[in-house]
Formats: structure tokens, sequence, C-alpha cells
């Protein structure tokens, strides 16, 4: 276990496994934001799953108010020192044992209800104990449980209605850099599209392909080879359908490399299942990025009143959708364009933040936190 300026006299801790550059998509934008705007009142602890792991402190942002803990070292959380501890992963219950949290308030932040897609029938969890029981847990020591999406909360509700009376809703947000050149390819093309984010069924990455492939477009993935399995299947079907030339792999992409593959990009195509939230729309917007999305979960939230929106389960759905966005004249998709433009002001990480504070102050009861 090792501090970067972390003094342990925090009322809020945040006990998250993605921070800094450690991080693997939407739980980590969000903590990078939580930390961003921060208060002197909260601190941050990183718990590594694998001990072997060598870390380097300037991966983690400022080097300030952090604190790193293996997972074979939880024991050493007794001693921090808090009012509100503060979880974002159900794998992370081990963390949670009644000597860590006798004297604490817990929230419990969902990220995600651990359920696949399709949502099942009578059984969200299909067997998975281990899933199940973590997850409860959480959510039955929590003081607060907080879904990032009204979606989320009426998922929740449905699953454990006895929970209802302590869920809270807080929309996710991020900082948009206003400075950053717009992306107005659309004016003169619409045939290079892009995905972004994992490699997951339920991400409809390969329905994606279907589509496209129908198309007159091109695809430029920009992802991991998370998921084995799933990456043979699209490679399989690439290959069996002679996509090679219009289907492209560019890795997983950040920093830079995701700002130019923004640029080059005529519209993003988020082609899931079901999203929680949806922070892939959100960049895309802060690019001035046509979306092409799927409406279920937190999505619709955040494009509500868009028109390139589709159902992942109807099929065609997706296709219909993009050729849409192909054929309009240009000024409708601007005028799409400025509604995204217009709704991403609802979504701006300072008034997240802003949010959270209500509720600790709510919590703590304070009037000046």
């Amino acid at each position: 276990m090792f501090f970067l300026e972390f003094n342990n006299k925090y009322k809020i801790v945040h006990l998250t496994n993605e921070l800094g550059n450690y991080y693997y998509g939407g739980v980590g934008t969000y903590i990078n934001e939580i930390y961003r705007y921060r208060r002197g009142d909260m601190g941050f602890i990183y718990v590594d799953f694998d001990s072997d792991t060598d870390y380097r402190s300037e991966e983690f942002l400022e080097k300030k108010d952090i604190a790193v803990v293996t997972s074979n070292e939880i024991h050493k959380l007794q001693n921090i020192k808090c009012d509100i501890l503060v979880v974002h992963f159900y794998e992370l219950w081990f963390c949670l044992t009644p000597e860590i949290i006798k004297d604490k308030k817990i929230v419990y932040v969902i990220h995600s209800v651990p359920t696949p897609e399709p949502a099942p029938g009578p059984d969200p969890f299909i067997g998975n104990e281990e899933v199940r029981n973590r997850f409860f847990y959480l959510c039955d020591v929590a003081d607060i449980l907080i879904c990032v999406s009204f979606a989320e909360k009426r998922k929740l509700e449905k699953i454990y209605p006895q929970f209802a009376d302590k869920i809270k809703v807080v929309h996710n947000g991020m900082s948009f850099n206003e400075n950053v050149a717009k992306n107005i390819k659309y004016e003169n093309g619409r045939k290079n599209f892009g995905y972004i984010g994992r490699l997951d069924y339920r991400k409809g990455v390969l329905e994606c392909i279907k589509a496209i492939e129908r198309t007159e477009g091109e695809l430029y993935l920009a992802c991991p080879d998370n998921d084995h399995t799933y990456f043979k299947m699209i490679k399989n079907y690439i290959d069996g359908a002679r996509l090679w030339d219009r289907i492209h792999f560019l890795g997983w992409c950040a920093g830079d490399r995701k700002e130019e593959f923004f640029m080059f990009v005529d519209a993003l195509i988020i082609p899931s299942l079901y999203e929680p939230f949806g922070y892939t729309a959100l960049e895309a917007m802060n690019f001035s990025v046509p979306v092409i999305s799927s409406d279920n979960g937190g999505l619709s939230e955040i494009l509500e009143g868009y028109k390139y929106t589709y159902n992942p389960y109807i099929d065609e759905d997706l296709y219909k959708c993009i050729c849409e966005f192909q054929t309009d004249e240009t000024e409708e998709v601007a005028k799409q364009v400025d509604i995204l433009e217009k709704n991403k002001t609802g979504f701006t990480a300072k008034d997240m933040c802003d949010n959270y504070y209500r509720i600790w102050k709510i919590m703590l009861n304070e009037q000046n936190i």
C-alpha cells in the first residue's frame, strides 16, 4: 500500500478499481471526472486486483489524495478514516467488511446493474450466484444507491423493489473541451463510420458489421481484443462475407489517437443492446460528430429529441437508420447535430459533481461542505 499525498482526513473516500491511466472505459472516465472536480474533503483509494503490478505514480493524474492498495492488503482499509465510503464496482464487495464499514456511511454507485442482455426473465442473473450475492450484498449494506440513469433505476427497482427508497439518480457527466476542432465531415460524405469501446456481444459490434455490409460505407473499429471468442466470431464473419477492405481494426484509441479517430469518422455508431449511461455519445458530441445510436437504457436520456436512433432488437432498424443518415439533406443532419450540442449541456462533469455534493451534504447534515 502506498500513498500519493493521501492525508486520511477526508469526509468522502471513493473506492475504485479504475483511476488515472489505469482504466477500462466509462467508469474510468467517470472516476477521473470526479477526481478532477474533487474538493479538499475527498480522497480516492485505487484497489489493485493483481498484486504483482508495478505502478508508476505519474499515471495517477495529479498524484494527490490517492492511496493504492492491493487485494491482499484490504485489511489495512480498517485504518482509513472518513464519514462516507463510496464504492464503484460490485467486485469490490470484499473490501466492505464489518470492521471497515462499521463507523461509515456507505454509498454504492451502480454504473451498471450486472445482468446480461437481452434482459432475462424471472432470473435476472441467469443462475450466476456469485454475481447475484456480491451485488446484493453491496445493495444491502449501502445507505444510498446511486444509478447513472433513470433507465438503470427502473431496472434495479424491478429486481430489488425493497431498495427503492434508497435509490437516487445522478447522471454521469464529462468535461467538454470547447476549443477542440468540430468535425463537420457529414457535409461532404457519409461513408466512414466509427465504433469505439469494448469488444463485447452486448455492444452489438457484429450486428453493426452486418448493417454496414449492406451499405456503401466502411467501419473503423477502435476497440481492444478483450473477448477472444467474440473477436474470432467477428473475424470469421468478415472472412466469409469478404469484407476485409471495408472493416478496419484500429486497436484501442486513447489520448491523441482518440481525437484523431473522432475527427476522421463521418458518424459514430453506438450499436449497444443496452447502455446504462453512454459516455461514448458524449465523447462524440464533444467533437460535433453525429451519432447513430440504439435507444436503450441511458442513451435515450442523452439523445432525447434526436433523430438517428433505433431499436437494437428490431431487425434492419440499424440498417435503415444508417441509410436515413446517408440520404438526409445536409441541413437536416446539421439540425440534428444542433440537438446534440444542446443536449450535452445537461451532462457536464461540474454539474454531476455538484449533484453528488448535494447528496453528501444531506448525508452529513451539513450546510456547507
